[in-house]
């Protein structure tokens, strides 16, 4: 059994449930059932505080049980509310991001992180055993948490790192003595004090803070930050993809020679088997996007394309920020905002076909969800999407109107056959994408073995083949 210390901004403070929520969620399960044993860093804040006080004057347990930790954990991490995005402006934002982190750079918390991070001595953690059968109901979305043998409390752990790369603070440190692992599953700045021969292995989702033009130049800055950190600290690198593995090795070519391996996300392939071509339940043909606030999403070209498209209807999954408040939106568009994932899954599972018209990703979570649905797939014509999908997508150009329309046509025209077709491969979907596989892929050996990406990285046919082909190194 492997002790693994699992730090993870997405699940470690309030969530806000996105691909990295996604890919973590699935590899501690596949960890889970391969018997590891796991511990989650948490960062505790003034919020948790006041929940843990409020639970203990309420008198009904001893001051000092640790139920009500454990109370005041599951509800602090549930706190967040995808659908309460902010809808003011890019100054307005702007300050806010500047005032919560002079708000965090004055707490209790963050003090303690930085005399930590200084190495000053300090008494060691906290750790809660995560008896979750004293917990009456735990919501469907806090299941994850389920699968932690325990919690590591590490006051303003999360909230510190980016102010100590605004600030130019030394990193928080975490004392790790004790785990054979640190599992690290976004670029974090974060320095490790372990027991020789335990390992480090950082995730890394993808480059596009360093790419994409339409992200400020502190956003750029605090990822660089990150990851140079998480890069000097780790002993392994993980990607999400062959994409971005080689995007790495292009843009950073001197670190070019760290050990590196692919561990794709993964979904919930329940059958194995050939699953029959089912056809959605809706009447009137409808497709499904997800997408997030970004104009690498390519929201309002899908939107445009709609107005061509009347004999369907769209349904828009996440927060899509200024488009959905667009003028003049064609009356077949629906936005739907966050749903939680069980109302997801759902949708794709009844919709004519998921759409993915994005410029550039990392990876493509909802391609395989659709594709575990059975549901056919319609998506831009960019490398990391050929990975994925290969043969069993219909593809498109994403600055073309034109194109999407073709696509949703050709779609609605060859249900039948895309449903056959993706059935008919589902034992080798299962075997790529489904989450028993994804513990050996992420602990298996790093170096002198198969081809990046596990040995079933090349089963489905693609139009790039060579994309498949990286060696690990």
């Amino acid at each position: 059994m492997t002790r693994i210390l699992v730090v993870s901004e997405a699940l470690g403070e309030p969530n806000h449930k996105r691909g990295i929520f996604h890919f973590t969620r699935e590899l501690l399960r596949s960890l889970a059932n391969d018997g590891h044993e796991l511990t989650l860093l948490v960062e505790t804040t003034r919020r948790y505080r006041k929940l843990r006080k409020r639970q203990q004057q309420a008198r009904l347990l001893p001051s000092d049980s640790r139920l009500i930790e454990l109370l005041a954990l599951y509800r602090f991490l549930d706190e967040a509310d995808m659908n309460a995005q902010s809808a003011r402006g890019g100054l307005r934002q702007a300050i806010d991001w500047f005032r919560s982190r002079v708000t965090v750079s004055v707490s209790w918390e963050f003090c303690l992180c930085f005399v930590r991070a200084l190495g000053l001595p300090r008494r060691r953690h906290r750790s809660i055993e995560n008896r979750s059968r004293g917990l009456e109901y735990i919501p469907p979305d806090l299941r994850h948490l389920e699968l932690f043998r325990s919690f590591m409390l590490e006051p303003g752990f999360y909230s510190y790192q980016d102010s100590s790369a605004f600030f130019r603070l030394p990193p928080p440190r975490i004392d790790a003595r004790g785990y054979d692992i640190v599992l690290v599953d976004t670029p974090t700045r974060v320095a490790v004090r372990r027991d020789p021969g335990a390992r480090v292995i950082c995730v890394v989702h993808d480059l596009l803070p360093l790419t994409d033009l339409k992200l400020s130049d502190a956003a750029t800055q605090l990822f660089l930050s990150r990851l140079a950190t998480s890069v000097e600290q780790a002993d392994e690198l993980a990607f999400v993809s062959n994409y971005s593995l080689q995007r790495f090795r292009e843009l950073m070519p001197h670190h070019a020679h760290r050990p590196a391996r692919v561990v794709y996300p993964r979904t919930r392939f329940d059958d194995v088997c050939s699953a029959p071509a089912q056809a959605p339940r809706t009447q009137r043909p409808t497709f499904v996007v997800i997408v997030s606030a970004e104009p690498r999403k390519n929201l309002e070209a899908l939107t445009r394309a709609f107005r061509r498209l009347p004999q369907a209807d769209l349904v828009v999954i996440g927060y899509a920020g200024k488009a959905q408040r667009a003028v003049g939106l064609p009356p077949n568009v629906r936005f739907a905002g966050y749903v939680e994932e069980q109302d997801k899954l759902a949708l794709i599972a009844d919709a004519h076909g998921l759409i993915m018209p994005s410029f550039a990703e990392g990876f493509g979570v909802p391609i395989i969800e659709a594709l575990a649905a059975n549901t056919p797939v319609l998506c831009s014509d960019i490398p990391v999407f050929r990975e994925v999908a290969g043969d069993l997508a219909e593809y498109f150009d994403p600055f073309s109107t034109s194109s999407i329309c073709d696509a949703v046509n050709r779609a609605l025209l060859q249900q039948d056959a895309w449903r056959d077709k993706i059935g008919s491969r589902r034992s080798e979907l299962a075997m790529r994408f489904g989450h028993r596989s994804q513990a050996r892929d992420l602990l298996g050996p790093c170096s002198g073995g198969p081809p990046a990406g596990g040995r079933h990285a090349a089963e489905l046919p693609s139009a790039e083949p060579d994309r498949l082909a990286t060696q690990v190194v």
